[in-house]
Protein backbone atom coordinates (compact mmCIF):
# COMPACT_ATOMS: atom_id res chain seq x y z
CA UNK A 1 0.00 0.00 0.00
CA UNK A 2 1.54 3.39 -0.97
CA UNK A 3 1.37 6.49 1.52
CA UNK A 4 1.17 9.77 1.15
CA UNK A 5 0.93 13.24 2.96
CA UNK A 6 -0.13 15.84 1.02
CA UNK A 7 0.83 19.30 2.24
CA UNK A 8 -2.06 21.39 -0.24
CA UNK A 9 -5.51 20.66 -1.07
CA UNK A 10 -3.88 20.36 -4.74
CA UNK A 11 -1.19 18.02 -4.23
CA UNK A 12 -4.22 16.04 -2.59
CA UNK A 13 -6.32 16.25 -5.65
CA UNK A 14 -3.50 14.57 -7.90
CA UNK A 15 -3.09 11.77 -5.77
CA UNK A 16 -6.80 10.95 -5.96
CA UNK A 17 -6.90 11.77 -10.05
CA UNK A 18 -3.63 9.36 -10.11
CA UNK A 19 -5.39 6.79 -7.70
CA UNK A 20 -8.74 6.37 -8.21
CA UNK A 21 -10.55 4.10 -6.85
CA UNK A 22 -7.61 2.69 -5.75
CA UNK A 23 -7.37 5.58 -3.48
CA UNK A 24 -8.52 5.93 0.30
CA UNK A 25 -8.67 9.23 1.87
CA UNK A 26 -7.74 9.58 5.49
CA UNK A 27 -8.38 12.19 8.37
CA UNK A 28 -8.66 10.81 11.85
CA UNK A 29 -9.03 7.28 10.63
CA UNK A 30 -11.50 5.99 13.17
CA UNK A 31 -13.09 4.58 10.32
CA UNK A 32 -10.88 3.97 7.64
CA UNK A 33 -8.00 2.03 10.09
CA UNK A 34 -10.92 -0.23 10.85
CA UNK A 35 -12.00 -1.25 7.56
CA UNK A 36 -7.93 -1.65 6.63
CA UNK A 37 -8.25 -4.65 9.70
CA UNK A 38 -10.94 -6.12 9.43
CA UNK A 39 -11.93 -5.66 5.40
CA UNK A 40 -9.70 -4.66 2.28
CA UNK A 41 -6.82 -2.62 2.50
CA UNK A 42 -6.43 0.28 -0.31
CA UNK A 43 -3.75 0.41 -2.83
CA UNK A 44 -2.81 3.99 -1.68
CA UNK A 45 -3.86 6.14 1.63
CA UNK A 46 -3.48 9.52 1.52
CA UNK A 47 -3.40 10.95 4.91
CA UNK A 48 -4.78 14.94 4.22
CA UNK A 49 -4.17 15.79 8.35
CA UNK A 50 -0.83 17.90 7.37
CA UNK A 51 -2.90 20.31 5.13
CA UNK A 52 -3.19 23.78 7.04
CA UNK A 53 -6.35 25.49 6.88
CA UNK A 54 -8.98 22.93 7.11
CA UNK A 55 -9.03 22.34 11.11
CA UNK A 56 -10.86 25.83 11.85
CA UNK A 57 -14.36 26.21 13.36
CA UNK A 58 -15.40 30.26 12.53
CA UNK A 59 -17.96 32.51 11.94
CA UNK A 60 -18.57 33.13 8.27
CA UNK A 61 -21.08 36.09 7.92
CA UNK A 62 -24.41 34.83 8.82
CA UNK A 63 -23.24 31.18 9.95
CA UNK A 64 -20.22 28.78 10.77
CA UNK A 65 -17.75 27.93 8.89
CA UNK A 66 -16.58 24.78 9.66
CA UNK A 67 -13.23 22.73 8.26
CA UNK A 68 -13.57 18.77 7.29
CA UNK A 69 -10.73 18.18 10.05
CA UNK A 70 -12.23 19.68 12.76
CA UNK A 71 -12.63 17.16 14.95
CA UNK A 72 -15.97 15.82 16.66
CA UNK A 73 -14.82 17.86 20.20
CA UNK A 74 -13.67 20.66 18.83
CA UNK A 75 -17.56 20.94 17.82
CA UNK A 76 -18.50 19.95 20.65
CA UNK A 77 -16.62 22.04 23.19
CA UNK A 78 -17.25 25.10 20.85
CA UNK A 79 -19.44 27.73 22.23
CA UNK A 80 -20.73 28.81 18.91
CA UNK A 81 -21.71 25.43 17.99
CA UNK A 82 -23.75 24.65 21.42
CA UNK A 83 -25.67 27.85 21.05
CA UNK A 84 -26.31 29.23 17.73
CA UNK A 85 -26.48 24.94 16.53
CA UNK A 86 -28.30 23.10 18.58
CA UNK A 87 -29.00 19.65 17.07
CA UNK A 88 -24.89 19.49 15.53
CA UNK A 89 -24.04 19.93 18.96
CA UNK A 90 -26.03 17.34 20.08
CA UNK A 91 -25.24 14.97 17.61
CA UNK A 92 -21.38 15.61 18.39
CA UNK A 93 -22.35 15.35 22.52
CA UNK A 94 -23.85 11.75 21.78
CA UNK A 95 -20.83 10.55 19.06
CA UNK A 96 -19.34 7.82 20.97
CA UNK A 97 -16.42 7.20 23.49
CA UNK A 98 -14.13 10.79 24.20
CA UNK A 99 -11.41 9.51 22.99
CA UNK A 100 -13.25 8.62 19.60
CA UNK A 101 -14.91 12.50 19.94
CA UNK A 102 -10.94 13.81 20.20
CA UNK A 103 -9.74 12.19 16.80
CA UNK A 104 -12.97 11.76 14.62
CA UNK A 105 -13.48 14.37 12.27
CA UNK A 106 -16.03 16.11 11.07
CA UNK A 107 -15.21 15.63 7.05
CA UNK A 108 -14.73 11.97 7.70
CA UNK A 109 -18.02 11.46 9.14
CA UNK A 110 -19.86 13.49 6.31
CA UNK A 111 -17.68 11.62 3.57
CA UNK A 112 -18.40 7.88 5.23
CA UNK A 113 -22.13 8.75 4.02
CA UNK A 114 -22.81 6.13 6.49
CA UNK A 115 -27.06 6.43 7.18
CA UNK A 116 -26.65 6.06 10.94
CA UNK A 117 -23.74 8.74 10.48
CA UNK A 118 -24.14 11.57 13.63
CA UNK A 119 -23.92 14.29 12.16
CA UNK A 120 -25.71 13.81 8.87
CA UNK A 121 -29.37 14.61 9.79
CA UNK A 122 -28.61 17.66 11.66
CA UNK A 123 -26.93 19.04 8.83
CA UNK A 124 -29.74 18.38 6.80
CA UNK A 125 -32.37 20.37 8.61
CA UNK A 126 -29.98 22.74 9.73
CA UNK A 127 -29.59 23.37 5.70
CA UNK A 128 -25.75 23.15 5.23
CA UNK A 129 -23.49 22.93 2.13
CA UNK A 130 -20.29 21.61 1.58
CA UNK A 131 -17.21 23.43 -0.53
CA UNK A 132 -16.21 20.43 -2.90
CA UNK A 133 -12.80 20.66 -4.30
CA UNK A 134 -12.10 18.58 -7.95
CA UNK A 135 -8.82 18.82 -10.09
CA UNK A 136 -10.56 20.65 -12.32
CA UNK A 137 -12.32 23.48 -9.91
CA UNK A 138 -14.63 24.05 -7.33
CA UNK A 139 -18.48 23.64 -6.25
CA UNK A 140 -20.81 24.13 -3.49
CA UNK A 141 -23.64 21.66 -2.83
CA UNK A 142 -25.96 21.09 -0.57
CA UNK A 143 -26.13 17.95 1.69
CA UNK A 144 -29.70 16.99 0.50
CA UNK A 145 -28.43 16.22 -2.75
CA UNK A 146 -24.74 15.00 -1.51
CA UNK A 147 -25.19 11.94 -0.07
CA UNK A 148 -26.10 9.02 -2.86
CA UNK A 149 -26.23 5.95 -0.70
CA UNK A 150 -24.30 3.82 2.02
CA UNK A 151 -20.73 5.19 1.82
CA UNK A 152 -21.62 7.18 -1.79
CA UNK A 153 -21.19 10.91 -2.45
CA UNK A 154 -21.16 13.22 -5.08
CA UNK A 155 -17.62 13.48 -4.59
CA UNK A 156 -16.99 10.23 -5.86
CA UNK A 157 -13.49 8.84 -6.23
CA UNK A 158 -11.55 12.03 -7.16
CA UNK A 159 -13.12 14.79 -5.38
CA UNK A 160 -12.57 16.35 -1.60
CA UNK A 161 -14.87 18.17 1.09
CA UNK A 162 -13.16 21.17 1.98
CA UNK A 163 -15.35 23.23 3.93
CA UNK A 164 -18.48 23.20 5.39
CA UNK A 165 -21.05 26.16 5.80
CA UNK A 166 -24.09 26.05 8.53
CA UNK A 167 -25.85 29.32 7.76
CA UNK A 168 -27.37 30.58 11.45
CA UNK A 169 -31.33 29.52 12.11
CA UNK A 170 -33.53 32.97 12.43
CA UNK A 171 -34.61 34.13 15.67
CA UNK A 172 -37.89 31.73 16.81
CA UNK A 173 -35.85 28.73 15.73
CA UNK A 174 -34.65 25.87 17.07
CA UNK A 175 -33.41 22.29 16.91
CA UNK A 176 -33.09 19.04 18.41
CA UNK A 177 -30.99 15.61 17.71
CA UNK A 178 -32.54 12.84 19.06
CA UNK A 179 -30.61 9.04 18.40
CA UNK A 180 -32.53 5.83 19.77
CA UNK A 181 -29.33 2.85 20.13
CA UNK A 182 -29.09 -0.25 22.58
CA UNK A 183 -25.88 1.48 24.33
CA UNK A 184 -26.45 5.06 23.28
CA UNK A 185 -23.62 7.03 22.32
CA UNK A 186 -21.11 3.72 22.25
CA UNK A 187 -23.18 2.65 19.51
CA UNK A 188 -24.42 3.70 16.12
CA UNK A 189 -28.25 4.85 15.65
CA UNK A 190 -30.85 2.25 14.86
CA UNK A 191 -32.63 5.60 14.70
CA UNK A 192 -31.73 9.41 14.64
CA UNK A 193 -34.17 12.29 13.97
CA UNK A 194 -32.93 15.88 14.04
CA UNK A 195 -35.80 18.30 14.07
CA UNK A 196 -35.88 21.77 13.55
CA UNK A 197 -38.72 24.21 13.81
CA UNK A 198 -39.19 27.72 13.52
CA UNK A 199 -42.54 29.52 15.00
CA UNK A 200 -44.09 32.47 13.33
CA UNK A 201 -43.80 36.35 15.51
CA UNK A 202 -46.45 35.45 17.34
CA UNK A 203 -45.50 32.00 18.36
CA UNK A 204 -49.19 30.34 17.70
CA UNK A 205 -48.11 29.11 14.11
CA UNK A 206 -44.98 26.91 12.58
CA UNK A 207 -44.22 29.15 10.13
CA UNK A 208 -41.12 26.70 9.25
CA UNK A 209 -40.21 22.90 9.78
CA UNK A 210 -37.35 20.62 8.86
CA UNK A 211 -37.00 16.53 9.58
CA UNK A 212 -34.29 15.14 8.92
CA UNK A 213 -34.04 11.03 9.49
CA UNK A 214 -31.35 8.68 10.06
CA UNK A 215 -30.65 4.98 9.96
CA UNK A 216 -33.76 4.42 8.37
CA UNK A 217 -33.24 4.64 4.09
CA UNK A 218 -30.04 4.18 1.86
CA UNK A 219 -29.29 7.61 2.83
CA UNK A 220 -29.96 10.36 5.34
CA UNK A 221 -33.23 11.69 4.39
CA UNK A 222 -35.95 14.67 5.15
CA UNK A 223 -39.31 13.95 5.91
CA UNK A 224 -40.73 16.22 3.47
CA UNK A 225 -44.15 14.94 3.58
CA UNK A 226 -44.35 15.42 7.36
CA UNK A 227 -42.63 18.95 7.06
CA UNK A 228 -45.63 19.80 4.60
CA UNK A 229 -48.21 18.92 6.87
CA UNK A 230 -47.22 21.08 9.60
CA UNK A 231 -45.97 24.34 7.98
CA UNK A 232 -47.94 27.06 8.75
CA UNK A 233 -50.06 25.47 11.60
CA UNK A 234 -50.41 25.81 15.23
CA UNK A 235 -48.78 22.26 16.83
CA UNK A 236 -51.72 20.22 18.55
CA UNK A 237 -51.09 17.15 20.36
CA UNK A 238 -53.45 15.59 17.18
CA UNK A 239 -51.53 17.02 14.51
CA UNK A 240 -48.36 16.56 16.14
CA UNK A 241 -49.11 12.53 16.25
CA UNK A 242 -50.33 12.44 12.81
CA UNK A 243 -46.99 14.35 11.06
CA UNK A 244 -45.04 11.38 13.30
CA UNK A 245 -46.76 9.05 11.92
CA UNK A 246 -46.38 10.46 7.76
CA UNK A 247 -42.68 10.99 8.77
CA UNK A 248 -42.38 6.94 9.66
CA UNK A 249 -44.33 6.08 6.72
CA UNK A 250 -41.64 8.05 4.45
CA UNK A 251 -38.83 6.15 5.92
CA UNK A 252 -37.45 2.89 4.55
CA UNK A 253 -36.05 0.92 7.18
CA UNK A 254 -34.37 -2.25 6.90
CA UNK A 255 -34.58 -5.61 9.05
CA UNK A 256 -30.98 -6.22 10.41
CA UNK A 257 -29.71 -8.41 13.37
CA UNK A 258 -29.97 -4.78 15.45
CA UNK A 259 -33.71 -4.61 14.94
CA UNK A 260 -36.58 -4.89 12.86
CA UNK A 261 -37.98 -2.52 10.33
CA UNK A 262 -41.22 -2.02 11.64
CA UNK A 263 -39.55 -1.55 14.99
CA UNK A 264 -37.49 1.04 13.45
CA UNK A 265 -40.28 2.99 12.07
CA UNK A 266 -42.15 3.00 15.68
CA UNK A 267 -39.33 4.84 17.04
CA UNK A 268 -39.58 7.20 14.19
CA UNK A 269 -42.43 8.49 14.47
CA UNK A 270 -41.94 8.48 18.31
CA UNK A 271 -38.96 10.11 18.41
CA UNK A 272 -39.90 12.81 15.56
CA UNK A 273 -43.16 13.61 17.81
CA UNK A 274 -40.59 13.80 21.24
CA UNK A 275 -38.54 16.03 18.63
CA UNK A 276 -41.45 18.82 17.82
CA UNK A 277 -42.63 18.79 21.19
CA UNK A 278 -39.05 19.51 22.49
CA UNK A 279 -38.57 22.37 19.81
CA UNK A 280 -41.92 23.92 19.79
CA UNK A 281 -41.28 24.52 23.58
CA UNK A 282 -37.49 25.84 23.24
CA UNK A 283 -38.62 28.35 20.39
CA UNK A 284 -41.67 29.52 22.79
CA UNK A 285 -42.05 28.85 26.07
CA UNK A 286 -45.23 26.82 25.55
CA UNK A 287 -46.19 22.85 25.35
CA UNK A 288 -48.25 21.42 22.71
CA UNK A 289 -51.81 22.02 22.98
Amino acid sequence: MDYFEPKTINEALALLDKYGDEAKMIAGGTDVMVDIKYKEEPGCLVNIKKIPGLAAIEENGGGLRIGPLATIRQLETSKLVRERLTALWESCHQFASLQIRNTATIGGNVCRASPSGETLAPLLVLEAKGKLAFSGGEKTEGFDSFFQGPGMTSLGAKGMLTEIDVPYPAAGSHSVYLKHAVRGPMDIAMVSVAVFIKADAAKNNLSDVRIGLGAVAPTPIRATKAEAMLRGKAPTAALVKEAAALAASESSPISDQRSSAEYRRWIVEALTRRGLEQTWKAATGKEVA
